[in-house]
């Protein structure tokens, strides 16, 4: 081989290596994906808490040899298949319900967080019928989360400092990265590529149809929308699009902007027009992790508005009180 080409990798696999080791990446917009699980988790145990027994419980619409039946079927487990007890049951799912909330404000570390993908896991395969694109991506994305300082910031207790300095926390939490900016890219590339294939997405017809299920409808907004020809067509196409080329607009630095941009828009229509808040929150919290930068200045920034606020009615209330003493 070349000396060139030889002397070239070397440096390449210098810079990654440097990266690597040198110091834990995008910690902000990691621990921002941390919190967003947590409110999502925490909103999922909240929606099904009136109904829980009958859709999770022992004797709910799956039961105990149903769900044992599932999860061997597909060769995963569930704390809820271990039991036939309501009291088991119960206890399960209320100590989930908490360490959710404890994941939503960032206590515990990395031992609650590992605690809450088993409570979370069980749930979901006690009745995967209420599984949707984004709590499966919660799901998945702890565990990688678990490599990663993400504990370093949006938590009520002080960030996360144990481990902090050397190598080998580098290492583990720019592997943790990573993975999850690979794991979300193959998903937009698969997800683009599979639309591609689809003779709807094709012709520019699919939105049409997508946004007229009855279970997406919103009243007085989607038919406004679906009336307009060419915006589906536009929508459709710009669908498809952004799926297949966020892999290579955030191959490079200028086009990663543009790309969080565009699939934060993308999300946010989908939670607006189809109800899937859940999916489009955790997508968007897995887009920002390619834009860590903004995410720090805007946390400034929403920081440095909150204390201003603070501190102008802390002011004002003070000048309020002084004049109510004087009088």
């Amino acid at each position: 081989m070349d000396p060139l080409v030889i002397r070239a990798l070397s440096s390449r696999v210098g810079v990654i290596a440097d990266w690597m080791v040198d110091a834990p990446r995008a910690t902000i917009a990691l621990s921002l994906l941390r919190a967003v699980i947590g409110v999502v988790s925490t909103a999922f145990y909240i929606r099904q808490y009136t109904g829980r027994s009958t859709f999770f419980g022992p004797d709910g619409v799956y039961g105990l040899e149903g769900i044992r039946d599932y999860t061997a079927d597909i060769g995963t487990w569930s704390l809820y298949a271990t039991s036939n007890s309501v009291v088991f049951f119960e206890v399960v799912f209320h100590i989930g319900l908490v360490v959710a909330l404890l994941v939503t404000l960032g206590v515990g570390g990395r031992p609650v967080l590992g605690v809450h993908y088993v409570l979370l896991w069980s749930l979901y395969m006690a009745n995967p019928a209420f599984m949707d694109g984004g709590d499966a991506l919660a799901a998945s994305a702890v565990l990688f989360l678990l490599l990663t300082r993400c504990y370093s910031a949006f938590t009520i207790v002080k960030g996360d400092r144990k481990g902090q300095a050397g190598p080998f926390a580098s290492v583990l939490n720019n592997t943790g990265l990573l993975l999850l900016v690979i794991q979300v890219t193959v998903v937009y590339l698969m997800a683009g590529l599979y639309k591609v294939q689809g003779e709807l997405w094709q012709d520019g017809t699919a939105l049409y149809y997508i946004l007229n299920v009855p279970e997406f409808l919103l009243p007085g907004i989607t038919p406004l929308i679906v009336q307009s020809d060419w915006l589906m067509v536009i929508g459709a196409y710009a669908t498809v699009l952004t799926s297949v080329f966020f892999p290579v607009l955030v191959f490079f630095r200028a086009g990663r902007p543009v790309a969080v941009a565009a699939m934060l828009m993308f999300h946010m229509a989908i939670a607006v027009l189809m109800g899937l808040t859940s999916f489009a929150l955790v997508m968007a919290a897995y887009d920002l992790l390619f834009v860590n930068t903004h995410v720090v200045s805007l946390r400034r920034r929403a920081r440095s508005l909150w204390g201003g606020a603070m501190a102008r009615i802390s002011a004002r209330f003070q000048r309020e009180t002084h004049g109510a003493e004087s009088v």
